[in-house]
């Protein structure tokens, strides 16, 4: 059974909304394809990134028949250091120059709602630059619950009653028969719907009811709570193993992309405080070896103790 102790942080930064949103799309990009911008069948993930420009947390690139470039920007905010509208043509330009003879689409994905002005295009004096807008809140989350790839951003979408549709979510996302895949889901959708619900009503409808409510572990934590009262002691358990949560979809993560961890490494990521674990999971992104996590843990992992 799944110990209560590993459900992930809500409502926090520890695992950026906009980051996520780019791994996900990465686990299922041919959902994400045929929602964004209406391409069915296969499609890849850009690895390669622009030569002048960074690896980016928020951004994903597909590639489709070959014929066009799909380029896709995840924002929980309009704040930001370079503008979206400037980033996006600053891709658009990279991507041109890589392939010439490519058709470029884009689009703009705003997760959170805001009464900030959202732009469509980038506008300077001669230069005009157009991407699509997709704001989250306006979707219909009809389309969303019938692909398991956009289920977690079906709790961003519209809605007449909060409840309702995180009761449609948590349906979907338990009629799915791996175990391993349910479990990524409901994290991811546990952090995506932080952005927009309070956190008691999050953990009260998001859960798995065989690996939650019938946990050893969870039921220990409640009797506990009891004693001292109950939803003091059932916070109190649920912020103990949120870092444990962070860990495993960290490891996880790494595993996926390199095969198994050394257990040194492993012993080094479990020693990770929060602030440590966030780093990790945006660096992650960036390694292409096992050896880019070596340096990483080797700059950033706590020193080891005498006698350890």
């Amino acid at each position: 059974m799944k110990k209560a102790s590993s459900l992930p942080p809500v409502g926090t930064t520890r695992l950026q909304s906009d980051t996520l949103c780019k791994r996900l799309a990465e686990e299922y990009p041919e959902d994400f394809a045929r929602w964004l911008f209406g391409v069915s069948g296969k499609v890849r993930v850009v690895k390669t990134e622009l030569s002048r420009e960074p690896i980016r947390a928020d951004s994903v690139i597909f590639s489709h028949d070959e014929s066009e470039t799909l380029h896709a920007e995840f924002q929980t905010t309009m704040k930001s250091d370079v503008p979206p509208p400037l980033r996006l043509l600053d891709y658009y330009v990279g991507l041109k120059r890589q392939n010439p003879e490519r058709r470029v689409r884009q689009v703009l994905v705003v997760l959170k709602q805001t009464s900030e002005e959202i732009p469509d295009r980038y506008q300077d004096e001669r230069t005009l630059h157009v991407y699509d807008v997709v704001r989250m809140w306006e979707q219909n989350p009809a389309r969303f619950l019938k692909h398991e790839g956009l289920l977690p951003l079906a709790t961003l979408c519209r809605a007449e009653s909060d409840k309702k549709l995180l009761s449609e979510v948590a349906d979907e996302i338990n009629r799915i028969k791996s175990r391993e895949r349910r479990r990524d889901l409901l994290n991811w959708s546990r952090v995506l719907s932080g952005l927009r619900y309070d956190k008691s009503l999050i953990y009260q409808i998001l859960k798995e009811s065989d690996m939650l409510e019938e946990s050893v572990v969870y039921q220990d934590i409640f009797q506990k709570g009891e004693q001292r009262g109950v939803q003091q002691g059932l916070q109190q358990g649920l912020q103990q193993g949120m870092e444990q949560g962070e860990k495993r979809v960290a490891l996880r993560q790494l595993e996926r992309k390199f095969g198994q961890i050394s257990r040194t490494a492993r012993q080094q990521i479990e020693k990770l405080v929060a602030e440590q674990l966030e780093a990790l999971c945006d660096a992650l992104l960036d390694f292409q070896t096992k050896e880019d996590l070596t340096r990483w843990l080797k700059q950033h992992a706590p020193a080891r103790r005498n006698g350890e």
